[in-house]
């Protein structure tokens, strides 16, 4: 359910430039490779958006636009720096045989952390939103994994953040309204949005008994067998009487298929889950997969895209969607037929962001289109469109900053075809 919206994208440069279809004709050649794409995404982001939380050193946040608020009252999206911060992970675990750049990328999400916790007041908890503290709890417990992957154990501060954020999010899984997670601290809605990610969390946290009540109730309250997909939410409209009063939310959202894609396949593959129980589960993942085809997705040069929602909070939902269809292209038990088409759903996307960015020298205004010869030692950077469908340079209308979660949502898409690439 989003809380902020973006800029209209619906304004034509003066000067003629390449649209998204033509770039991608122009691009389809070309030799760089998805973990160069997804390497470019992140020193872009880097370089862009990258400021002290606070002035403090040590710490880092991602700017909520670029060029930057000057203002001391700028936007705090919390949420958005969870997303950064997996980003940021994606790119440590892709560098395997590189240990130094899998630090470097491990050193920046710890400096990300310790920034969301001072500009929350010292407190990861901070917040009035379970879902915001849920993407939050996944992205810490991907950062404790890279730290295993590159130490032998996880860093404390991701220990102790996640042990907070946990007991936040089960003070918001209750019976009300047949269960399910509520949304914010009001606890008079409830959604796909914050019960899919804790769902998921619960599991990452070896609560498999919780996050099936959570699936359940998304299921039985929320699922559209027709359409396989999940609608927002549930509103609690009066109480009165002992008996509550809904109103079902019948909006979709490309990022809700994502966490409960995810939460279907990590259930599935849980310790403990007996083979009926995988079946049926391995089932409704296909169907997610092939909800998400036909309700966010369309054709871009014979392609499969993801659609997308603007900016604003907006401008991340596909790419969350993006991160679990990866998962499921790459899980073996699921049929072949829905992994091809969660890996054709990213891939397509993650080739039209690419052949529809703007890259150039960030010594320049960013306004200026088209490539420029780089004039300082970093080289280019690139800005992604929020649409695969159009070219920056059409879609980022000059003199309007770009927003961050736009950004994020264009690396964490090359970051899963770059997942997918892999040999």
């Amino acid at each position: 359910m989003p809380r902020t919206t973006g800029p209209s994208a619906a304004h034509r440069p003066a000067t003629a430039e390449p649209t998204a279809r033509d770039a991608h004709t122009e691009d389809a050649g070309a030799a760089t490779t998805a973990a160069e794409r997804a390497d470019k995404a992140a020193h872009s982001v880097r370089e862009l958006f990258a400021v002290r939380a606070l002035g403090v050193p040590g710490t880092l946040l991602g700017a909520p636009a670029h060029p930057r608020p000057t203002s001391p009252r700028a936007p705090w999206h919390y949420w958005w720096q969870a997303h950064l911060l997996d980003a940021l992970v994606d790119a440590g675990l892709r560098h395997p045989d590189d240990p130094a750049r899998a630090r470097w990328f491990r050193r920046e999400g710890h400096r990300l952390l310790r920034g969301i916790t001072l500009r929350s007041g010292g407190r990861v908890t901070h917040n009035s939103y379970y879902d915001d503290m849920a993407w939050l709890l996944l992205a810490v417990g991907r950062l404790a994994e890279l730290d295993r992957a590159l130490t032998g154990r996880p860093d404390v501060a991701c220990l102790d953040a996640g042990s907070a954020l946990l007991a936040r999010l089960e003070r918001g899984h209750t019976g009300d309204l047949g269960g399910g997670v509520f949304w914010n601290t009001r606890h008079d809605v409830k959604n796909t949005a914050s019960s899919a990610p804790t769902a998921l969390g619960f599991v990452r946290t070896h609560r498999p008994e919780q996050a099936g009540a959570v699936l359940d109730w998304l299921r039985t309250t929320l699922w559209s067998p027709e359409r396989k997909v999940f609608h927002d939410g549930l509103h609690l409209v009066a109480a009165g009487s002992g008996t509550e009063v809904t109103r079902r939310d019948e909006r979709l959202f490309s990022y809700n298929s994502g966490p409960v894609l995810g939460v279907l396949l990590e259930l599935a593959d849980a310790p403990g889950t007996g083979e009926e129980d995988r079946a049926d589960l391995l089932r409704t993942a296909a169907d997610v997969v092939a909800g998400a085809a036909q309700e966010y997705g369309r054709e871009l040069d014979g392609r499969p895209v993801l659609r997308t929602h603007g900016g604003g909070d907006g401008g991340l939902f596909s790419g969350i969607l993006a991160r679990y269809l990866a998962d499921a292209a790459l899980h073996p038990a699921l049929p072949g037929a829905a992994r091809r088409t969660a890996a054709g759903l990213v891939a397509g996307t993650a080739d039209a962001l690419w052949a529809g960015r703007r890259e150039f020298d960030p010594a320049v205004d960013f306004n200026a289109p088209g490539t420029t010869a780089p004039t300082t030692p970093g080289g280019t950077v690139a800005i992604f469109s929020p649409d695969p469908a159009r070219h920056a340079n059409e879609s980022q209308r000059p003199g309007v900053p770009v927003e961050l979660s736009t950004q994020v949502q264009a690396w964490t898409v090359l970051e899963a075809a770059a997942r997918l690439a892999r040999p």
